[in-house]
């Protein structure tokens, strides 16, 4: 088994108080993960880093256990006592159930924190420098208007991780198997609350996207309510919500 992979099974193992010799990911989901030395180089200049995400037999996520450990601060709307029914928090579950046991590449790149129109650049802890952000080439071509990860809207950002995946598959750059998209909003508090806390110092929201039962796209903002904290989630249902947040990539597998 790959070093990084056990490492990241230990830390996932101690956060979730789940005996050592619990498996998080099928045996033959990691020997089927291969990614050659030019690819990861690649991934690597772009902030991708790999992720194992527990299988829903070892870590049920639609519990108070999971909720406590996660989402320390989240307040469900008490007037709503059936929001476990509702499509948008179904989408969420179904969403994240995809994603179980698989092996989950995600973008560490450095939000910046929020200034008045909002127009940072990914990278650097203030934003200023445009060549910070490994993907700024590609905001151009997806007509990204602010020529920042602001001010975008669903066709821009579609445009984007299309645009990234043919480019990066016609160089043989892509990983095989996988396409580009926008960091689910479960992988992100996941990730972030367990490797990266340090997200959570500045207070711009992120987006992240799921898959409702009709297969329309649910927009989500996503972020932290404290230092470490990465509590905040509410769907989105405007593009017009969409000025003052970021995003950050993430490599899915496409099956």
């Amino acid at each position: 088994m790959n070093n990084w992979i056990e490492e990241k099974q230990n830390r996932l193992r101690e956060f979730f108080e789940l005996d050592s010799s619990a498996d998080l990911i099928s045996r033959e989901s990691v020997e089927s993960f291969n990614v050659s030395p030019k690819i990861a180089e690649h991934l690597r200049r772009h902030n991708i880093e790999w992720h194992i995400i527990p299988s829903a037999e070892a870590v049920h996520i639609d519990t108070e256990d999971y909720r406590q450990r996660l989402y320390p601060t989240l307040k469900f709307d008490a007037t709503n006592r059936d929001y476990q029914k509702t499509e948008s928090y179904r989408a969420i579950m179904d969403g994240h159930e995809r994603h179980q046991g698989r092996v989950i590449g995600v973008e560490t790149t450095m939000k910046p924190k929020y200034l008045p129109e909002n127009h940072q650049f990914y990278g650097t802890n203030y934003g200023f420098d445009p060549n910070a952000d490994p993907f700024a080439a590609y905001f151009g071509g997806a007509k990204m208007m602010s020529g920042t990860r602001y001010s975008h809207n669903y066709a821009s950002l579609r445009s984007f991780v299309n645009l990234i995946t043919k480019d990066w598959s016609a160089r043989g750059l892509m990983p095989p198997g996988y396409r580009l998209t926008i960091c689910p909003p479960v992988v992100f508090n996941l990730v972030g609350t367990i490797f990266h806390p340090e997200w959570s110092q500045t207070e711009s929201l992120e987006l992240g996207f799921y898959r409702d039962p009709k297969n329309n796209a649910k927009c989500y903002a996503v972020g932290s309510n404290a230092p470490e904290d990465f509590s905040y989630i509410k769907e989105i249902e405007t593009e017009s919500d969409w000025t003052l947040l970021g995003f950050r990539t993430a490599l899915v597998p496409e099956t």
